[in-house]
């Protein structure tokens, strides 16, 4: 696709043609978009939450974050 050379200041810029490519197709370019940015949006809140409920159910267990936060005062006395 060719936008055309620019000769003289003179003329209609509206005889001169497309200045980019894909022209008319903005506004179809947008809505995927905001259907891709909507879907990576659902998809990371999922996958965060669950990641946390692993998190939450594994430290839950057996009181391993008491374990955890034991061990860590420990280790900062000793240091």
């Amino acid at each position: 696709m060719r936008s055309g050379l620019i000769e003289s200041w003179n003329g209609n810029p509206a005889d001169v043609g497309p200045m980019y490519p894909l022209v008319g197709y903005e506004i179809p370019m947008l809505v995927v978009c905001l259907i891709l940015w909507v879907l990576y949006t659902v998809w990371q809140f999922r996958r965060e939450s669950r990641q946390y409920t692993e998190e939450a159910t594994y430290l839950s267990e057996e009181d391993r974050l008491v374990n955890i936060l034991r061990k860590q005062r420990k280790d900062q006395e000793r240091s």
